[in-house]
């Protein structure tokens, strides 16, 4: 990167910027129409193209649950952080020169407008002595579709209270293999199973994509469960569950339309370092 363009939130925060801005809010300059390619990049990280913009979230440095994967990224308009760990925020060596967005608010960007909330990483029973800065959940609507990125949320909250106001989101990215803390001094951090699907509960999207899980890229020091933790507790007759033998999807709005619920597990062998 030439240079790093960190946009930073200009008094809007966390709950208190509920009032201001509903978090799926429609916005009359978003309503763009087409296709979007989704491409998960391992853990948290995907890229999301359509509408003439390209959107990295969560590029990763290659260690603990994200060691065995590539660490290289594609050259974005605009990168969102959830926080500036290393696994969900690490910007070093990012290609072009994109706008960075790492702290809850909003912001125009590009014709879109990203909406960022300070959620934490775990509730504060499950903390056992840890500390993490905020985690910051994305949302925004691109090609006339509505995301939501959870990042590494853990924080038990109703989130019906300020994120359905604005209505369910098309596309959910969401943490589902979450621990409590871990006898091996590993941190707890996002929703576990039983949370993430009680999210679903809420949250009601058209599509689901687990994301923050043990996959065959972690290390021995990766304390997350694996996808099958979270997909035994699902309801199959409610929500359709989907193995995709790639890392990448395309959605268009029409389609969306008449969608019911499903969960897309996306495939990391592309991801994995040869």
């Amino acid at each position: 990167m030439k240079r790093r363009q960190f946009i930073q939130t200009a008094g809007i925060s966390a709950f208190g910027a509920i009032a201001g801005f509903s978090l799926l809010q429609k916005n009359p300059v978003q309503a763009q129409t087409g296709n979007l390619d989704i491409e998960w990049l391992g853990h948290t990280c995907f890229s999301v193209s359509g509408a003439g913009t390209k959107v990295l979230i969560n590029p990763f440095r290659a260690l603990s649950c994200t060691a065995g994967y590539r660490d290289t990224f594609p050259q974005a308009d605009i990168v969102l952080l959830s926080s500036q760990l290393f696994d969900e925020g690490y910007t070093d060596g990012l290609p072009g020169d994109p706008r960075i967005l790492f702290q809850a608010g909003q912001y125009p960007v590009n014709n879109i407008t990203f909406d960022g909330i300070s959620l934490a990483h775990a509730n504060i029973d499950r903390y056992r002595g840890w500390r993490f800065p905020p985690n910051v959940a994305w949302s925004w609507r691109q090609g006339g579709i509505s995301i939501l990125h959870l990042g590494g949320a853990g924080e038990e909250v109703d989130i019906d209270d300020f994120i359905l106001t604005g209505g369910s989101p098309d596309i959910l990215m969401i943490p589902v293999g979450g621990t409590d803390a871990d006898p091996r001094n590993i941190p707890p951090k996002g929703y576990t199973p039983a949370q993430a699907l009680q999210a679903l509960e809420l949250l009601r999207p058209k599509i689901i994509i687990p994301t923050h899980y043990k996959t065959t890229a972690g290390d021995d020091t990766c304390g997350l469960q694996s996808i099958e933790s979270f997909l035994n507790l699902v309801d199959r007759n409610e929500i359709k569950v989907t193995t995709v033998a790639s890392n990448r999807f395309q959605v268009n709005r029409a389609a969306l339309s008449q969608a019911n619920a499903e969960i897309k597990v996306l495939s990391d062998r592309p991801l994995l370092r040869a």
